[in-house]
Formats: C-alpha cells, sequence, structure tokens
C-alpha cells in the first residue's frame, strides 16, 4: 500500500512539474486512454479479493485501450461520434465503482 501511494504522489508531482502537449487530433484518444486508465485504478480497488495479478491487469488494460482507440477511429473515419460511445460505457463504470467502493468504507450495507 505504501509503495501506490508513493507511486501517485510521484506521478502527481511529474505530471504537475512536467509540461506535455500533443496534436489537437489526438484529444479523443487521450480522452479514452485517462477514463479507461481511471476506470481500471477503480476497478482494482473495489476488487475484493486481494489477488492482484499484475500481468493480467496489464493485458487487460493495453487490450481496453487498443480496443477503444480502434473503435474511435473507425468512428472518426466513418463520420460517426463512436467514440461517445466509448465515454459512456467508461463513466458509467467508473460511477459504478466509485459507488461501490464509498458503499465499503461507510459500510452502507450493515446501515439498511
Amino acid at each position: 500500500m505504501i509503495f501506490a501511494i508513493i507511486g501517485l504522489a510521484m506521478g502527481v508531482l511529474l505530471g504537475l512539474t512536467l509540461s506535455f502537449s500533443y496534436s489537437a487530433t489526438f484529444t479523443i484518444y487521450v480522452t479514452l486512454i485517462i477514463l479507461i486508465l481511471l476506470q481500471s485504478l477503480l476497478r482494482i480497488i473495489k476488487n475484493e479479493s486481494m489477488e492482484f495479478n499484475i500481468y493480467k491487469e496489464a493485458i487487460l488494460i493495453t487490450s481496453e485501450i487498443l480496443f477503444a482507440c480502434l473503435l474511435a477511429f473507425i468512428g472518426e473515419k466513418l463520420g460517426i461520434s463512436l467514440y461517445l460511445a466509448i465515454v459512456l460505457s467508461f463513466g458509467l463504470k467508473i460511477f459504478n465503482d466509485f459507488n461501490l467502493i464509498v458503499k465499503k468504507l461507510i459500510k452502507y450495507d450493515k446501515i439498511s
């Protein structure tokens, strides 16, 4: 747990100090990657079992990123906003995972 906190703090500090710019054409892809990474982080946190397989998670995150970017690319070429479906899907997953984490933290199930 301490390594996760240290890694998170280092990542935030690096993100605040380094300036990173990208072309406006990649905005959709960067947004999708951020959403997928946030959803993956919340999925790992809400996982009740303490079993954490880094290889499984890395493959799952990579495949989600590649599939989402492929769908966004195809939609962009066809002139259809397919990335909105991906944003909606991962947005709903983020809110559901966050809701479960909050319920676990406040022991919601024991209150009702």
